[in-house]
């Protein structure tokens, strides 16, 4: 029988029944946002029988035309190309609706893809010069991110244990989780964003001592960063962004936010010669490619070059 049950009904079925305890919360949670978006639509309420490969194409359009990034429009595509396959399993569609549309071109959205920003040589002196004494816990994470390229839930999920000293490296395996449906919740995950970010990457001078004073230091020897009045559970995200962003002020320094301090470790490493298949590696990328279309403003010119040998 032929679905004839609205969109938003059916795809929130789905979600529930067959998502919701089928994948990690974090992916589930970032599902959810992408079904909330589609609700702002008209898609969400036409009969799922009587959707076409039109409609469907005129929604994405029309994400396109309001402003939303690529990385947004794939992932409302791939939810209702995820939802439209199960529903051909069930039988209650026939029609892969979701093989006549095309996404829209990166030069027909409205608003193109933001550069990504690092901090300069100058405001990284500046910067480490306060960041490096401690005044704060939480300036040990922008740290670790300016000198081994965490993101901030690598760095606030990390335990004493994760610290392999001999090696003077770092074991990444968890990551702290916030889930933006659920406003306050906060978890450490048992396994960090994918199974590339799992690594061990080496530690600067820097970093290296840093850890040393802070674990001759810790009263708890569980997170790395854990909270004082609750040592089973590292400080928030927001806390770190807190005072990181107060501490830029006092610098008159742009804060350019906390994933900059990612950027611009990996501005640092192409700067010394880092080979991109490194890079990518200790930035723990699911690929190569990614590193690439991040960091295309750095390796052009490499890329540029590799093409007039192919020629």
């Amino acid at each position: 029988m032929l679905e004839r049950r609205q969109v938003r009904d059916a795809v929130l079925e789905w979600l529930e029944v067959y998502k919701r305890n089928s994948v990690k919360a974090l992916t589930f949670d970032r599902l959810m946002i992408s079904y909330n978006l589609m609700l702002n639509y008209s898609i969400a309420v036409y009969p799922v029988s009587d959707v076409s490969s039109l409609e469907m194409q005129q929604y994405l359009s029309r994400l396109a035309s309001d402003g939303y990034s690529m990385s947004t429009i794939k992932k409302q595509f791939n939810l209702l190309t995820a939802y439209w396959k199960h529903a051909m399993s069930q039988g209650s569609v026939t029609v892969p609706v979701y093989l006549g549309v095309s996404l829209p071109t990166e030069d027909s959205l409205v608003s193109q893809a933001k550069e990504i920003e690092t901090y300069s040589h100058d405001e990284q002196a500046l910067l480490l010069k306060r960041l490096l004494p401690l005044e704060h816990a939480q300036y040990g994470v922008a740290i670790l991110m300016l000198e081994a390229g965490l993101r901030v839930g690598e760095a606030l999920g990390l335990k004493w244990e994760d610290v392999l000293w001999s090696r003077k490296a770092l074991r990444i395996r968890r990551t702290l989780i916030r889930l933006s449906t659920e406003t306050g919740v906060t978890y450490v995950q048992d396994s960090p964003k994918s199974k590339t970010s799992r690594r061990i990457i080496p530690l600067s001078s820097r970093a290296f001592e840093m850890l040393q004073r802070m674990y001759v230091n810790a009263k708890c020897k569980n997170f790395v960063f854990s909270k004082p009045d609750d040592p089973e559970m590292p400080y928030s995200y927001s806390s770190v962004e807190y005072h990181i962003k107060a501490l830029c002020k006092d610098l008159v320094i742009s804060y350019k936010g906390m994933h900059a301090f990612r950027h611009t470790f990996a501005t640092n490493c192409y700067e010394r010669g880092c080979d991109v298949k490194i890079l990518s590696k200790l930035l723990g990328h699911a690929d190569v490619a990614i590193t690439y279309n991040i960091y295309i403003h750095l390796y052009g010119d490499e890329l540029e070059a590799m093409r007039h040998v192919l020629a």
